[in-house]
């Protein structure tokens, strides 16, 4: 009995001291995404991304020679007690040492994430997110938005259709957007920037998801012949059956989708059908043909792995990771949360098109090395065909005249 109880002691000590040194050879990174609901496609760009990005930092050798280990949380429909759970259970339970999200919650994400101290990453491109950490920029200097604010990319699609090489027939615009908090942001801005450029904006709907019956909107939008719709819904079956519905009795509009152009559902679903389409994508990898080398062999990874190109989120989320890992080595200890978010935000990051700045509100601003890109679909792809700001075309791609116009 005696050497029964010594051997059993032994293996307690022995597992005491096996179980952190286990678990001290992995990093924890938390993944909160829209796995489930209407967000899910965007979700999944994001992903694609950040999972590209942790694959890479672990196949070299890991971060400080550990591994780095994702612990993934559905965010649904960003419910504000949903978000709020997420932070708790990543941070708080599972002690992740950085947070990297895409559409996160508009807002009530940098008050959950911001109560810790974890870098967190997102790319809510809200305004509502931006003034809540001005509330208390101290509190929440751990909060980081990876791409601009609705207002300032509502702006960008404006001076974008404005810009393009196409004579409008008239001055009439409709804009037709989702009743969250991006569809709105976006909707207002542009329909004020239209006013204030003395356009008509003989429509404006605002619709929820899963709106796919579209035959009274477009009765409409046949009596007023816009010269141009907007169409803001970040979700690949709303924006489809619109579009198709759209051709059934096509008016001489550009059709401009925004950010609904993103979910990778939309171009792979209807493929040349889509051909004409414009939209806008916010951080911007442009493409066929990215702007360096090293952005060049970037997508030509991300195409290898995935097998199309990439859509909106996917580099930023990439590059979110890949600032934290920076970071994280140059600081030497992924737990001193502070000593990271101080480095990111005095140091940046230089990634594959050039230097990620981000501003006092901790958002990095779109200009410079990193644009807003604006595409239209050309043989069922994405075609970049100007940056902003400033408003400049890309390379020698051309907008070209949709199929639809008589």
């Amino acid at each position: 009995m005696k050497k029964f109880c010594l051997i059993t002691l032994a293996i307690a000590i022995l597992f005491s001291f096996a179980g952190p040194v286990a678990a001290a050879d992995t990093i924890k990174v938390g993944v909160p995404l829209a796995m489930t609901g209407p967000y899910t496609d965007t979700g999944d760009n994001y992903w694609k991304g950040i999972k590209m990005a942790i694959d890479e930092i672990n196949a070299s050798g890991g971060l400080l020679g550990k591994q780095l280990e994702t612990v993934r949380f559905d965010t649904q429909e960003f419910a504000p007690e949903r978000v709020m759970q997420g932070a708790d259970y990543l941070v708080g339970n599972r002690k992740v040492d950085s947070v990297h999200a895409g559409w996160a919650g508009w807002g009530q994400d940098v008050r959950a994430y911001g109560k810790y101290t974890a870098p967190f990453f997102a790319d809510d491109g809200s305004q509502a997110a931006v003034d809540v950490f001005r509330e208390n920029p101290e509190e929440y200097s751990n909060i980081f938005q990876l791409t601009d604010t609705d207002i300032n990319q509502a702006t960008s699609m404006f001076n974008v259709l404005m810009a393009l090489p196409h004579e409008y027939p008239n001055k009439k615009v409709v804009i037709i957007n989702a009743d969250d908090s991006w569809g709105m942001g976006v909707g207002d801005t542009l329909e004020e920037n239209f006013r204030n450029e003395g356009w008509d904006v003989a429509l404006r709907e605002v619709v929820p998801y899963g709106t796919r019956e579209w035959r009274s909107v477009m009765t409409r939008i046949r009596r007023i012949q816009p010269a141009i719709i907007h169409v803001e819904i970040v979700s690949a079956q709303e924006v489809i059956t619109f579009f198709r519905q759209f051709m059934q009795r096509p008016t001489n509009s550009i059709l401009s989708y925004g950010y609904s152009i993103v979910p990778r559902e939309v171009v792979q679903t209807m493929g040349k059908e889509a051909d004409g389409l414009i939209g806008q994508v916010p951080t911007a990898m442009p493409t066929p043909i990215a702007p360096t080398p090293e952005a060049q062999a970037w997508v030509e990874r991300f195409v290898e792995l995935w097998k199309h190109q990439p859509q909106a989120g996917s580099w930023a989320a990439y590059s979110g990771v890949k600032a934290w890992a920076t970071a994280v080595e140059a600081v030497g200890d992924e737990k001193d949360h502070k000593a990271v978010t101080d480095y990111i935000s005095t140091h940046g990051y230089k990634g594959e098109t050039g230097w990620w700045k981000w501003d006092e509100d901790n958002v990095m601003r779109g200009g410079g090395d990193v644009p807003f890109g604006h595409y239209q679909v050309q043989d069922g792809e994405l075609v970049t065909i100007f940056t902003d700001p400033p408003v400049k075309p890309y390379m020698d791609f051309k907008f070209i005249t949709p199929r639809w116009f008589k």
